[in-house]
């Protein structure tokens, strides 16, 4: 079972009472888990989250079969671990199950464990080309540019993918993941410079 708690000292508990959590399908949730109608909590959850958790899972996996045994494996242990959620959004919730489900997936299926692990630097100076972070929030779902997150190690695609794709901040990006924002951020900082020398090689960036 699964806990992240994303304000120890203040975590929302299923019986506690609501005080504004932050999204209004997230209040609709908890409501629904403190009349014990756990299956309507989680089909709120699913209704509000399930779409962006496939496309999270998909980014990560490569793999539509694999995406959706994730995806549904996702939303099960969601269901089992429900009334004991602790947290201050449902969606860091389930994007930190999400994450670990679709590393253990990874584990079991090693042909997708080749990724090369980014060595890349930090350019110094800003030039008036698109950057690699700019093509990336701009067109995520492009062929070519899930060819190049394709070769990223895994750690490094999931920072690069929480980020832009997904739209976390560094401090959830650490709870999530259960690491530290800044080894999170040099992480995405790095891969920037091999995103971009391979978005110019497939003619994105030039």
């Amino acid at each position: 079972m699964v806990h992240v708690r994303s304000n120890p000292t203040h975590p929302i508990r299923a019986n506690a009472p609501v005080t504004a959590p932050a999204d209004a399908h997230d209040v609709r949730a908890l409501e629904a888990l403190q009349r014990g109608e756990r299956k309507l909590a989680l089909d709120t959850l699913m209704a509000a989250y399930g779409v962006q958790l496939y496309r999270y899972c998909y980014s990560i996996m490569g793999s539509r079969p694999l995406a959706d045994d994730v995806h549904q494996t996702v939303f099960l242990q969601a269901y089992q671990g429900l009334e004991s959620f602790e947290g201050t959004t449902f969606r860091a919730w389930l994007y930190a199950i999400a994450h670990n489900r679709c590393l253990d997936a990874l584990k079991t299926n090693r042909r997708h464990d080749k990724r090369f692990r980014t060595q890349g630097y930090v350019p110094e100076e800003a030039d008036e080309r698109p950057s690699a972070e700019e093509c990336i929030m701009r067109d995520f779902a492009t062929a070519k540019l899930a060819e190049c997150l394709d070769e990223l190690s895994y750690p490094v695609r999931m920072a690069v993918i929480l980020r832009f794709q997904e739209g976390f901040s560094y401090e959830e990006m650490s709870r999530i993941c259960g690491e530290r924002s800044a080894t999170l951020k040099m992480r995405v900082a790095r891969s920037m410079p091999v995103l971009r020398k391979c978005l110019e090689g497939k003619g994105v960036l030039r």
